[in-house]
């Protein structure tokens, strides 16, 4: 059973973001995460984390600086309490490095210029 997945993921029905969630974020995992929700903006990428609030995307990006050392930045998408997380350019190389193993022929667009 997967529930408690969910349950770690939904709290009375609103999407959040787990305390442990660096216990979970691999290599694997942040390519997922790439091929699902990221963008490639410039030479950065963005994660689309529209649906966390400002306080658990920093928490995000804190838990990339500590898995992967991957620096980042939280930044309005546009849109009244809505945030997207991106990877700064000085550490893309280090990005590729971690997920390219993983990452889907058709999703290595999303990390190059």
């Amino acid at each position: 059973s997967l529930n408690w997945l969910h349950e770690l993921w939904y709290v009375n029905g609103i999407k959040v973001v787990p305390n442990n969630v660096g216990e979970f974020l691999s290599p694997l995992a942040l390519a997922i995460w790439i091929m699902e929700d990221g963008g490639k903006v410039n030479k950065s990428l963005k994660l689309n984390t529209n649906s966390f609030t400002y306080s658990e995307c920093l928490f995000l990006s804190k838990v990339l600086l500590d898995n992967f050392d991957l620096k980042s930045s939280v930044q309005s998408a546009g849109v009244k309490n809505q945030y997207i997380i991106y990877i700064l350019n000085e550490s893309i190389n280090d990005l590729r490095k971690i997920v390219l193993p993983y990452i889907h022929s058709s999703m290595k667009y999303k990390l190059y210029n």
